[in-house]
Parts: C-alpha cells; sequence; structure tokens
C-alpha cells in the first residue's frame, strides 16, 4: 500500500493539472434584446470544441432554449436557463460534439437594457477541422494564435493596463531597439477600445497604426498592426485606450520576427 501513494498522488496531481492546458477563446457573440426570445439567433463555429462556455455581459439573461446543430442533420437543446450577468457557465456538450456545427439561441435580457452572450471555446485536439474551414481566415483566424495568414506564432513581450471610462494613455518601450515584422495587441479582462496607436521608431520618427480599424477589440482575441517595412526598429508603441465593458483592461502585447 505504501508504495502505490506516490503513484495515486502523481495520478491525482495530473487530473487537476490538465484543465489548465485550455485554451479559452471567443467563437460568437449574440446581442440580446429584452423580450428578444421570440425569435432565434445563430452563431456558426468553424469546426468542433472540446469544451465550451457561454458568459452574459451588459445585464441578466434568460435562455428559453439554446440548440447545438450537428453535421448529421440532428439538434439538440444544450442549455435552458438563466445567465447571471458577468457569469460564466460551462456547457455539457453531447458525444456528438465531433460534428458540432452551430448554435441557436433563443434568449432575452430581464431588463429593459440590452445585454450580450459570449460564447467562449476550447477547440483542443480539434484545430485542423477549424483550419480546414473555407472561412477560417476571413471569421476566425485572428482569434486563435495558431500561425494563420492574420495570427503569426506570437510571443509575449509585455503589458498595459487601462481603467475608467475615458481614454488614457501608455508608453510601452520594452523593445530593446528588436527588429520585428508585427505587433499584436490582445485585450485580458474586458473588451477594448484605442482611439490612437502610435509606434517610434529608432530612427526618431512616429506613425499611427491601424487597430482594427478603429472598432471594439473583443476580450481574448489577436489584433495584428502592420510595422512598416522600412522601419522596424522599434522603440516605443504608446497607446490611447480604455475600456468597453468592465473597469479595467490589460492589452497584452506580442511580437513576432
Amino acid at each position: 500500500m505504501k508504495t502505490a501513494l506516490p503513484g495515486l498522488a502523481a495520478i491525482l496531481f495530473l487530473s487537476t493539472a490538465l484543465p489548465a492546458l485550455a485554451e479559452w477563446n471567443e467563437v460568437g457573440h449574440v446581442d440580446v434584446r429584452f423580450r428578444g426570445d421570440r425569435e432565434m439567433q445563430d452563431v456558426r463555429l468553424g469546426g468542433p470544441v472540446e469544451q465550451l462556455q457561454f458568459k452574459a455581459e451588459g445585464g441578466d439573461i434568460f435562455c428559453r432554449s439554446v440548440r447545438a446543430s450537428f453535421g448529421n442533420g440532428r439538434d439538440r437543446e444544450i442549455f435552458r436557463g438563466p445567465l447571471r450577468r458577468g457569469d460564466s457557465r460551462m456547457i455539457d456538450l453531447p458525444g456528438e460534439r465531433r460534428n458540432l456545427r452551430g448554435l441557436s439561441f433563443q434568449c432575452a435580457s430581464e431588463r429593459r437594457d440590452d445585454a450580450s452572450i459570449r460564447v467562449i471555446a476550447d477547440v483542443g485536439r480539434y484545430r485542423d477541422d477549424w483550419r480546414r474551414n473555407p472561412d477560417f481566415d476571413r471569421m476566425w483566424a485572428r482569434t486563435f494564435n495558431w500561425g494563420s495568414n492574420l495570427v503569426n506564432d506570437w510571443q509575449y513581450l509585455g503589458s498595459e493596463e487601462f481603467r475608467g471610462r475615458m481614454d488614457s494613455e501608455t508608453r510601452f518601450a520594452g523593445w530593446r531597439g528588436r527588429r520585428i515584422d508585427a505587433v499584436a495587441l490582445k485585450p485580458q479582462g474586458a473588451d477594448a477600445r484605442c482611439a490612437r496607436v502610435v509606434a517610434t521608431f529608432r530612427n526618431g520618427r512616429s506613425q499611427p497604426l491601424d487597430v482594427n480599424m478603429g472598432d471594439v477589440l473583443r476580450e481574448g482575441q489577436y489584433y495584428k498592426l502592420d510595422i512598416p517595412g522600412d522601419r522596424r526598429n522599434l522603440e516605443a508603441l504608446s497607446m490611447q485606450c480604455r475600456p468597453m465593458n468592465g473597469r479595467r483592461v490589460t492589452m497584452q502585447i506580442f511580437t513576432s520576427k
């Protein structure tokens, strides 16, 4: 019995460590209106998933029904009930998850203010299924750090935090004069909007960079900033950003070369 204990401890350690390997990314978004459960809203998926979460934002939500559709033409209800603002709900998936194709939501905000549901997934072993989807580059590539045409194999460099409802500006200078091909921003903790991002180079010149055409940066997604080919000796990045649906947002900064 004594000799078996170390092995048992190792098994227990591995069983508790495995969930940390999940890589959660937003793969869909549903805007929910007051009394909106009178209609169905569909979210198309790029492939099957290992695990699925729903997160309510903007207010409490009640779902009359959420149904999953599969490649064999069948569909099944996978959730009904309340989603409280700010809470994430793990969703039990049936055995047909390998052929999961999409979700249909019949949900309503419990108050007159609009709310939303973020669909968050761990794709896990099904990466190749998503890559084979003909719409991968157009719809989902910037969500994942898989080396696609839109998202390179990014290396984490640092982060800056933004708080409050007003834009605030920070200057990140952790580049050490390195030559790079691209920079990516990834908001964590909330969605974000950046009114201005300016790159400063070793030769003293500065240049504004486009950030998702001024649109909202969704939490957990990578957004690539193209650096001019003749000015890649980056010295600093000045960012003027703010959180959109929370008190603070951490903007993670990645680089590739």
